[in-house]
């Protein structure tokens, strides 16, 4: 029983990392009806986009003139910005052009994009950032070395600084992550974009029917899905503390498969699947002996379950196609 409760905080923050991605796939999807299967590759990007800015800003003496939090808030902010660039990048080159075709296209053009992305960071990460690592390392007390990009990368543990503790991190995870589910709630059911994102999600047609700009909802809803991975990334960075330029395909294939399990088209059902993967994975590899090495097998084998036998989800709504 102490081993079963000792678990359920790692598997509440396992939980967290996937949550922010699975909403960013319900999202997307959605509005989209389209999988946009790079998201994990965004949020690294998002994660390899702090590690970047922290290491240039701390070399120019920007990140030690200011107070901590601002100065979290600022790598988050240049973080979300590129993320967004890229999503609304990756919308005007992977799924606009693939609009009218098989619903196959745009899916593997988001795969694709992934792999672009993720040879991106590997290959450019260390020419892009190196010369300020080693500026820092010259000048810094604790130097943040930055090594090829296709080596595991150290992600600055911002959330332990001025002595926190492992304790503190993993409160301050949870609690970003329930305010930023309770935040989109808000967003999606009290502005107009937000309702407008829901009609278009439950019928496109008639939404245009009615007035709603689609093109414009379509555009918000990759800056609001892009921002949340870059957070996701972020907070995945300081939990796990190393990164590889490869690791966003799992985290997008984990994220994907709690927003399947809780219900693909609602965020609550990708909070629901994300926690449920989350404590599946933790549990197995901590009650199961050797079960550590098969944690990834047992998180797939729940979704093929899922699928099988309840496709819609936990919380989703059955489709009826009338012919």
């Amino acid at each position: 029983m102490s081993s079963i409760i000792g678990l359920f905080p790692s598997a509440i923050l396992m939980g967290c990392t996937y949550t922010l991605v699975a909403i960013g796939y319900s999202i997307f999807f959605g509005v989209l009806d389209v999988v946009v299967f790079c998201c994990g590759d965004i949020a690294m990007f998002g994660a390899f986009s702090v590690i970047g800015a922290y290491t240039i800003l701390y070399s120019a003496g920007v990140f030690q003139a200011l107070p901590l939090i601002p100065a979290i808030l600022l790598l988050l902010a240049i973080s979300a910005v590129l993320c967004i660039t890229l999503g609304l990048f990756t919308y005007k080159v992977s799924i606009k052009p693939f609009e009218n075709s098989s619903v196959l296209m745009p899916l593997l053009s988001t795969i694709a994009m992934g792999v672009v992305i993720k040879e991106v960071l590997g290959l450019f990460f260390q020419p892009v950032v190196n010369s300020a690592a080693a500026a820092v390392a010259a000048a810094a007390a604790e130097p943040l070395r930055v090594v090829g990009g296709r080596n595991p990368q150290a992600m600055p543990q911002f959330l332990l600084y001025g002595g926190g503790t492992i304790m503190q991190r993993d409160l301050i995870i949870v609690a970003t992550t329930i305010a930023i589910v309770v935040l989109l709630f808000l967003f999606l059911n009290k502005t107009k974009t937000g309702l407008s994102m829901q009609a278009i999600s439950q019928n496109k047609e008639l939404a245009l029917m009615i007035g709603i700009d689609v093109r414009r909802t379509i555009i918000m809803t990759f800056v609001i899905g892009s921002a949340l991975l870059a957070v996701g990334g972020f907070l995945l960075g300081n939990y796990q503390t190393i990164l590889r330029f490869d690791g966003g395909a799992m985290y997008g294939s984990k994220g994907f498969s709690a927003a399947v399990v809780g219900g693909l088209k609602n965020t609550w059902g990708a909070v629901i699947g994300g926690m449920l993967l989350g404590l599946v994975e933790v549990y197995w590899a901590g009650l199961i002996p050797g079960g550590t090495q098969y944690q990834n097998i047992i998180a797939f084998i729940v979704v093929i379950i899922f699928i099988t036998f309840k496709p819609e989800g936990i919380i989703g709504e059955k489709s009826i196609e009338k012919v």
